[in-house]
């Protein structure tokens, strides 16, 4: 065997060799992390089974529960919620649209009723 093959033989096997495995012990097993509710979300894509080794973004996660009922009921809860505060939204919305349009209104005459009483023509804006 000549030295340059001996070499490179020596080269593989000092490339094959990586840090030694380590048994990795899990006693924690499954756990069951919650997302927070979004726009058209699902339970199920709000209940996510994991591990302890998986990354979990703490800013979108409500919570992690060890089975798997608590974390439905926790996002069937989450997504009841959201959907209430999402249609006092749109009626508290909708108040607002009123009531700015019944303002602006009011507005318009009672700028007409001021030109009125200072002798000018009244504002026409169609013109």
């Amino acid at each position: 065997m000549k030295l340059s093959q001996l070499k490179r033989l020596i080269l593989e096997t000092l490339e094959e060799e990586t840090e030694p495995q380590y048994e990795v012990y899990d006693e924690v097993g499954k756990i069951y992390q919650v997302k927070r509710a979004k726009p058209g979300m699902t339970k199920e894509e709000m209940v996510c089974e994991v591990t302890a080794f998986d990354e979990i973004n703490k800013n979108e996660t409500h919570g992690v529960y060890k089975n798997r009922s608590e974390a439905n009921r926790t996002a069937n809860e989450l997504l009841k919620n959201y959907e209430s505060q999402l249609n006092e939204l749109e009626v508290e919305m909708e108040n607002y649209r009123t009531t700015k349009k019944e303002v602006t209104e009011k507005a318009k005459v009672a700028k007409e009723r001021i030109a009125k009483l200072k002798g000018e023509k009244p504002l026409d804006k169609k013109k």
